[in-house]
């Protein structure tokens, strides 16, 4: 199950899939979900570079589709109103769905808690992005 999400999620990465197509085909996945007993309901960052450390406690999800509402009321104003924004920048900000990213959020729920990220470089470096 997540070796073909991961396939997924490297196809759209390399701009071999759109979006919607990797979508469907996660949503088509028969997932073993009798074993899950509890929703996910967090999001945990946790980055180190060398010496320096960031630990971002667990953020709710509903809190960060709290601030995603906000930003995106933020952006449509700029839009809208700010001169100094560029073309491209507009362009990406309007073709952004909010529904779209609710629907990720909706989604990671469904499975229950596990490593979304977890990367380790040379020099001491790892980021980790945990679902709980």
């Amino acid at each position: 199950m997540e070796g073909s999400i991961k396939e997924i999620l490297s196809q759209l990465d390399n701009g071999e899939i759109k979006y919607k197509d990797a979508m469907n085909s996660i949503k088509n996945m028969n997932f073993n979900t009798e074993t899950i007993k509890k929703k996910a309901s967090k999001l945990k960052i946790y980055v180190v570079d060398g010496e320096e450390s960031i630990k971002i406690p667990a953020i709710p999800f509903g809190l960060i589709t709290f601030f995603i509402d906000i930003g995106f009321g933020i952006s449509s104003i700029a839009v809208r109103f700010v001169d100094d924004l560029d073309e491209d920048v507009k362009k990406i900000l309007n073709s952004i769905d909010r529904k779209d990213i609710k629907l990720i959020f909706k989604e990671l729920k469904k499975y229950g808690p596990f490593d979304l990220v977890d990367i380790q470089g040379g020099d001491n470096m790892k980021v980790k992005i945990t679902i709980l």
